[in-house]
């Protein structure tokens, strides 16, 4: 091949870059917008803001006084970094002050907002101690306490800052760059790209292997760019390496930098030209303030880079340069035969066969219930064998995927570790559960969120209270929200992430008007969120949801498929005799609760609120619930 043919084929190159940016755009763009985040590489979607910043006119502002109560003057605004850089120089007290006035500040700038509260709650203390500092500062303060030393401090934070930011450069931002271009020549080669593909090198046993590869990498072109031109040169010798990571983690670092050398040798001055062609997206980037680079441009330059790699891989191949033999995996490149995808899925081609001939079909609504809800009607022993087999079904389902040619073979990966395959499809959580089974879960935990409510309220005021507007050890919003999370998020169990966030707005739609319920029938509440941080009208906040959302999928992947197996092991007689005691005690209490609501000491949250309370009878009420408030 000519030299520059490469370069000549740019067209080409750029055509099939788009249409890997069209077959998978969402997956490509939001890792780039990863990459770009942790600054590893493609940083320039910024360059739009620096360049702002440098024209922007700015007002002159002295430097921070060292008087503590000084700081935070209008001409001397400081941030959290304040408070590392005075510690870091010594003044452990200085920047205890600073951190004590941010956190007030922050505090103060709340109290004007419903919304951005910081008094209480978890996930208050937490957003303020780190926005302000003060968790450097008391961290600073304890080291101080120990050594009796100033410059012990300083030694300490210097060295930790040098591990943190050594370790996550070497296992995140520096390895990204390997991980990313592994999904990159995967989403050229097929149509599916499962996102969990970016723990390759966890599958193979071989993460902190290529994350030495990729330092060692970093390291010598660190030290060439010591040197006047030898940092450009050695960019484009050692540009393969991420690919060739990315490719065999296994390979060495000595191995891997000589391959690449040997590979980009006479093709640097292409791949720099074809840089330049690359210019006006830059430019683009620059002027939109880095939104066009966000939302295409860096995912469109990487994927015609590692179209333009493809080329100068199949080059060194048919060229049988020394090392190219480390290039062991052909498949993450091209597809492989049919004959030897079904040779290889050979169980998986079994498998399936079998699951046709013996799959248990629903018909009519019992089927409308069992797919959208995961309500079974029926007998158990034929949910039994159902359940197995939608857990065999989704375990094989990528196998079905490599086999079809549609996603990378995993199997034909000389580093795979082969499972058996009797071992895949034990995921429990893709059940249905029995009318009778959901009642015992929704007043278990109706039970366990009452028991986490007195818990807690112990913790906080040291008395037992009975929480909730029943008189029974239950609270009927815990059981409600885990009920519809099971039934209404029942088609987004095999999605995780999407089950979380659905199960984050149920659970704020259902406790917000929840709230607002309870607030306009009786004009009290017993819950309230003020001072939290995001919180809404005191009746739900970040911290609770993100709880709940956490607590929810708990409940749908751990906790109600093991109580559905235990339960399976108890007669059914049994199981719905104990279920409808427990429903007449529960309905007989729901009964009584709704003209005598439960309003004993601790059980009401807060006050009256004074948007809610009849001017008329805001004083009895208030009167009413003042023991409890003491």
């Amino acid at each position: 091949m000519q030299k520059n043919e490469i370069f000549m084929q740019r067209r080409e190159i750029k055509k099939n870059g788009r249409r890997m940016m069209k077959s998978h755009y969402i997956l490509l763009v939001f890792l780039m917008l990863i990459m770009s985040l942790f600054g590893s590489e493609f940083t320039l979607s910024t360059l739009g803001w620096e360049v702002f910043s440098v024209f922007a006119p700015k007002e002159k502002k002295e430097s921070a006084k060292d008087e503590p109560g000084n700081i935070l003057e209008a001409d001397n605004i400081v941030t959290s970094d304040e408070v590392y850089n005075v510690i870091i120089e010594g003044q452990v007290d200085k920047g205890l002050s600073i951190a004590d006035l941010l956190s007030q500040k922050m505090v103060d700038d709340s109290r004007a907002s419903e919304i951005m509260g910081m008094t209480n709650g978890v996930l208050a203390q937490i957003v303020n101690n780190i926005g302000s500092g003060r968790l450097l500062a008391r961290l600073a303060k304890t080291i101080r306490s120990i050594t009796k030393s100033n410059t012990a401090v300083r030694v300490i934070f210097f060295i930790g800052t040098f591990l943190w930011y050594a370790l996550l450069f070497t296992f995140f931002r520096n390895i990204y760059s390997a991980v990313i271009r592994r999904i990159y020549l995967e989403a050229r080669t097929y149509s599916d790209v499962p996102f969990l593909d970016v723990l390759h090198f966890f599958q193979v046993r071989k993460f902190v292997h290529a994350c030495w590869v990729m330092l060692v990498e970093y390291v010598c072109f660190t030290l060439w760019c010591l040197t006047i031109v030898g940092g450009f040169i050695k960019y484009y010798s050692y540009y393969a390496v991420p690919y060739i990571v990315a490719e065999n983690p296994a390979i060495g670092a000595k191995d891997a930098l000589k391959l690449s050398r040997k590979m980009m040798d006479g093709h640097k001055m292409e791949l720099f030209k074809f840089h330049v062609t690359m210019l006006g997206w830059i430019l683009l980037a620059s002027v939109t303030f880095g939104i066009s680079d966000l939302f295409f441009g860096s995912a469109y330059r990487l994927s015609c880079y590692t179209e333009f790699y493809t080329h100068i891989r199949r080059m060194a191949i048919e060229n049988g340069i020394e090392g190219v033999e480390a290039l062991n995996d052909p498949y993450l490149f091209e597809q492989a035969d049919r004959i030897l995808l079904y040779e290889t899925y050979f169980d998986v081609v079994d498998e399936i066969t079998v699951l046709y001939e013996n799959r248990i079909e629903l018909t009519g609504w019992r089927r409308k219930a069992a797919d959208w809800f995961g309500i079974w009607f029926g007998s158990l022993r034929k949910k039994k064998l159902y359940d197995e087999q939608e857990g065999r079904q989704f375990a094989i389902a990528r196998l079905k995927k490599s086999m079809a040619g549609q996603a990378y073979p995993q199997w034909l990966n000389p580093m795979w570790p082969k499972r058996e395959l009797e071992k895949q499809g034990n995921f429990t959580y893709l059940r249905n559960y029995t009318v009778w089974t959901l009642f015992l879960l929704y007043v278990v935990f109706s039970f366990l969120g009452w028991s986490w409510e007195v818990g807690y309220h112990f913790l906080q005021s040291g008395q037992f209270a009975n929480r909730g507007t029943l008189h029974g050890p239950w609270l009927p919003i815990y059981g409600t929200g885990g009920i519809i999370v099971l039934l209404l998020c029942s088609r987004f169990r095999k999605k995780p992430v999407l089950e979380f966030i659905t199960a984050v707005v149920l659970c704020g739609v259902l406790e917000y008007f929840t709230g607002w319920y309870l607030e306009t029938k009786y004009h009290q509440r017993w819950w309230s969120y003020d001072g939290y941080f995001l919180n809404l009208h005191g009746r739900i906040c970040a911290e609770g949801l993100l709880i709940f959302g956490v607590g929810c999928c708990s409940v749908v992947y751990l906790f109600a498929p093991v109580f559905d197996y235990l339960l399976s092991k108890i007669r059914a007689r049994i199981l719905i005799g104990v279920a409808i005691a427990l429903g007449i005690v529960y309905f007989a209490d729901v009964a009584y609760s709704r003209v005598h609501p439960n309003v004993a000491e601790g059980a009401v949250e807060a006050l009256p609120s004074e948007k809610t309370a009849p001017p008329g009878n805001r004083q009895a009420l208030e009167t009413e619930i003042e023991p409890a408030s003491e």
